[in-house]
């Protein structure tokens, strides 16, 4: 399942940036996709400058899961942003249409992160001291089984690009 979610989104286009100044285009982009069966699916990624300084990290990771036995049936992923230049790590946590209606598990996971309703071509933005990462749900389909309908994931393919804040004291020189 790794492999094959690793080849999807190796072959899904991106968002194309050349349109935009050099400015606004990002100094990393990356695609990542989870399929059901990865029950060890974590996709982290390296965010250095054209310099090669490293900047921060960002990645996706499993969530909740839902009921039991192999493999895991994930309910929510948690989209995140690290920042060398920043105390904490901002995180969003996508979910599945039934756990998002589920109260009690939405205040659970509000500790983690904003909860969100995961929806294809959903976009949404993490942001620290220095770097900020647009986030688009390029895809996505539930599973079926004998779980409750749109409770857990078959597929997501999420694009990361990352970009870097401009200081304010760069606009005073």
């Amino acid at each position: 399942a790794s492999q094959q979610g690793a080849q999807i989104a190796h072959e899904t286009p991106a968002t194309d940036y050349m349109s935009y100044s050099e400015d606004d285009r990002p100094v990393a982009q990356f695609m990542t996709t989870y399929m059901l069966g990865d029950d060890l699916y974590d996709d982290s990624f390296s965010i250095d400058d054209a310099n090669g300084d490293f900047l921060g990290e960002c990645g996706v990771g499993l969530g909740e899961t839902i009921g039991v036995g192999d493999p895991k049936k994930v309910q929510t992923f948690e989209v995140w942003l690290f920042d060398k230049n920043d105390i904490r790590t901002v995180t969003r946590v996508l979910m599945s249409d039934h756990a998002f209606r589920d109260e009690s598990l939405r205040a659970r996971l509000q500790a983690k992160g904003e909860p969100a309703l995961a929806q294809p071509g959903q976009s949404f933005e993490l942001e620290t001291a220095s770097l900020r990462v647009m986030a688009r749900i390029v895809d996505m389909q539930y599973g079926s089984g004998p779980m409750p309908p749109n409770s857990y994931f078959q597929q997501v393919t999420i694009e990361l690009a990352a970009f870097k804040k401009e200081s304010e004291a760069a606009g005073e020189f």
